[in-house]
């Protein structure tokens, strides 16, 4: 296993578990201090990751080794992957709602992600062109920068769409910034997984006091019509029609879905959290 340019973190390796005793692991950086700094490192090369990657497929031809063809099968993508739908008359599933939309968005599209328990499901399931069409603001360790970020998004690549995915709590922490797309005339697409609820701190913190982190249910969608966006509530797959008919429009503006999810625990909190 190689790790080019990048750190092999607990995050990254399910705090080691993803690397088997057998595996040899090196890692290439440009930084001398990087090398093993944040996890097992058997074999730590110093130098440029491309240069480095060159001279490794150089030898490997020189000593007759040939890449075979892969093909992905199915359930490559999460997205592909069978779920029960867990949804009910008033909440949809979450990964039926990342579904959904990864289908009814234009594929040239910049998706922005908030941070928060919701956050895996928009960042698995929502494809993107190029590493310039995701922007994941939980390096932050922050809720509530994702509605910026995708306005900053939209103004650098204006000829992508831009998504912004939001959790309700961080939502209402930026929700003035709808102000600011709104003026500019932005075609800006706001996703909002609204639980009611700081889900991260509601799921995995068990046995806390949840009076302060849990919320009366937030009409979303009338708050961003008070700005000036074209709104919806999503309550099952069929309310997500706002969005193709929005699509179809003039675009001169946002439009912000508030999708009340049903609340659900993230694996992948559950896993950053261990050992916490």
């Amino acid at each position: 296993m190689v790790a080019w340019g990048c750190s092999l973190t607990m995050w990254t390796t399910r705090h080691g578990r993803l690397l088997g005793p057998e595996a040899t692991v090196a890692q290439v950086d440009l930084e001398a201090a990087a090398l093993g700094a944040t996890g097992r490192t058997d074999l730590g090369v110093l130098g440029d990751v491309g240069l480095t990657a060159a001279a490794v497929l150089a030898e490997l031809d020189r000593r007759g080794h040939r890449a075979g063809r892969s093909h992905p099968g199915p359930g490559v993508r999460w997205r592909d992957v069978a779920h029960r739908d867990e949804g009910d008359a008033a909440h949809i599933d979450p990964r039926t709602l990342s579904v959904a939309l990864d289908d009814l968005l234009p594929g040239d599209r910049v998706v922005a992600v908030d941070s928060g328990n919701f956050m895996g499901w928009p960042s698995a399931y929502l494809a993107v062109p190029d590493e310039r069409a995701f922007c994941f603001t939980q390096s932050f360790q922050s809720i509530g920068l994702g509605l910026a970020t995708a306005i900053g998004a939209a103004l650098a690549a204006p000829g992508r769409l831009p998504v912004a995915v939001l959790g309700d709590g961080g939502a209402l922490l930026s929700i003035a910034e709808l102000e600011t797309a709104v003026r500019l005339g932005l075609p800006l697409v706001v996703v909002v997984y609204d639980d009611a609820a700081y889900g991260a701190e509601v799921h995995h913190f068990p046995g806390e006091p949840l009076d302060t982190v849990t919320f009366p249910d937030t009409d979303l969608a009338a708050i961003a019509r008070g700005f000036g966006c074209t709104a919806a509530t999503v309550r099952s797959p069929a309310d997500l029609r706002a969005l193709p008919a929005w699509l179809d429009g003039p675009r001169t503006g946002p439009l912000l879905l508030d999708a009340k999810v049903v609340p659900m625990a993230s694996w992948w909190l559950q896993e950053a959290f261990r050992g916490h």
